[in-house]
């Protein structure tokens, strides 16, 4: 156990971070530990594992099995990532410098851009999510489809926030929460963020490639849209990129039971 302490160590501090699951860890520097932002797509794994319990309920329709999947994706993340993409909406589109919109993404209220940007993700997530469980009732392949197809978005889509942080500089108005865990990954910490992402290879070769596209095509996206109104990107701007990805995963795996 001794030799894999340091990758259990970032694991539970991963945990604990972007989960409200309450665990013990031991938060002394001394303590060696692989970077916990490298476990984040391992996290994902968990959350998705945990809120899938609606699938076990076979009577229960489509809809509502996917708006409490959704329910308890929030309530076990805190709405961590859905709380980036509210205020990263409110600074990036309300502010009128970079300045600007640092101090309106510090800013605990929510405006209209929060508003909007959250309603559109979360009723674009429900309605996706409800096709695909809809389309894989109609096949007769329900429980294990759906478990795969819910472990992989929320696996995939927080591996694009990495490829942000480690491609572009970190900006920030005075002290933020997000700086401890910002951290530039090695060819181990790489490994340790891309195993939990192998799902998305039970995917058929063609909308294989379609999602790694679509994916990829976002995250350059994205990069050139921070660049141009950050200089760089904060934690609230990597909420926000794992929130889309969740659409546009979505949206691929409706695509591909089409």
């Amino acid at each position: 156990m001794t030799i894999y302490n340091a990758y259990w160590q970032g694991f539970k501090r991963s945990l604990v971070t972007y989960t409200r699951i309450p665990i013990s860890v031991d938060w002394d520097d001394s303590i060696k530990h692989t970077p916990a932002v490298c476990f984040l797509p391992s996290v994902g794994i968990v959350v998705a594992l945990l809120s899938a319990w609606p699938l076990w309920f076979d009577a229960l329709p489509a809809a509502i099995q996917a708006i409490f999947m959704l329910l308890t994706a929030v309530l076990i993340t805190g709405g961590f990532h859905e709380d980036g993409l509210m205020d990263a909406c409110d600074g990036l589109v309300g502010g009128w410098d970079k300045e600007q919109r640092l101090k309106i993404m510090k800013d605990s209220r929510i405006g209209s851009y929060a508003a909007l940007s959250i309603w559109f993700s979360m009723t674009l997530k429900w309605l996706l999510l409800t096709q695909i469980l809809s389309s894989l009732m109609a096949d007769g392949s329900h429980y294990g489809s759906a478990l795969f197809a819910w472990i992989m978005v929320h696996s995939v889509s927080r591996f694009t926030p990495l490829v942000i942080m480690n491609t572009m500089d970190y900006v920030t108005a005075g002290q933020s929460k997000a700086s401890s865990m910002i951290a530039k990954l090695g060819k181990e910490e790489w490994f340790f963020a891309l195993m939990p992402c192998l799902f998305l290879l039970l995917l058929d070769f063609s909308h294989l490639i379609k999602a790694i596209g679509v994916s990829a095509l976002f995250v350059l996206g994205a990069r050139r849209y921070l660049r141009k109104r950050l200089g760089g990107f904060n934690g609230d701007t990597l909420g926000a990129v794992e929130q889309i990805s969740e659409v546009l995963l979505l949206l691929c795996l409706m695509d591909a039971l089409a």
